[in-house]
């Protein structure tokens, strides 16, 4: 018996001091967007764009589009606005790169390129869009593969998805 009180105590000895490295890195509030296809030089798209909350309230920003180019790298715009809208570019987001035939883009979002802070809580009613564009430079430059609205416009995303409105060129100003 004295035994069994001695591990007993034992064990919650060490569980209450060990170091819990395992806080979890996200929140599980996220937001999810079907990204609306583009189409240049007969490349077509399809894919999905995910929000993710960090546990210190940072977004990180998930792309991943088929479709893509073998061995692509496309620059990938945060924009002020709608579709709609075609507003400057708030911050690039990493670019995406094709990985198993798949584009794929990772960017942890803490600020824009004005020093604005911005959190998972500000995307959720940001009026803005992200536009995957098909070089950075170049006379293609303002031609998108793939786009989307997030957070206080996404509703109008209906609309460019069953083709009542479309998209085809960009303002990659900031």
């Amino acid at each position: 018996m004295k035994k069994l009180l001695f591990l007993s105590v034992l064990s919650v000895f060490l569980i209450g001091c060990s170091n819990d490295s395992s806080v979890a890195e996200f929140t599980g509030n996220e937001m999810e967007f079907q990204m609306i296809p583009g189409s240049v030089n007969g490349t077509e798209t399809t894919g999905t764009l995910l929000i993710r909350e960090k546990s210190d309230g940072q977004a990180q920003i998930e792309i991943s589009l088929n479709g893509v180019l073998r061995n692509a790298n496309h620059p990938v715009h945060f924009h002020f606005g709608s579709l709609e809208d075609n507003g400057n570019v708030a911050t690039l987001l990493n670019p995406l790169e094709e990985v198993n035939g798949v584009g794929r883009s990772i960017t942890v979002m803490n600020e824009l390129e004005n020093g604005q802070k911005i959190t998972y809580a500000d995307l959720v009613s940001f009026n803005g869009s992200i536009k995957i564009h098909w070089e950075a430079s170049g006379p293609l430059k303002d031609e998108i593969l793939g786009s989307t609205n997030i957070g206080s416009n996404s509703a109008e995303n209906e609309a460019y998805l069953n083709g009542s409105k479309s998209i085809t060129i960009c303002n990659s100003d900031y």
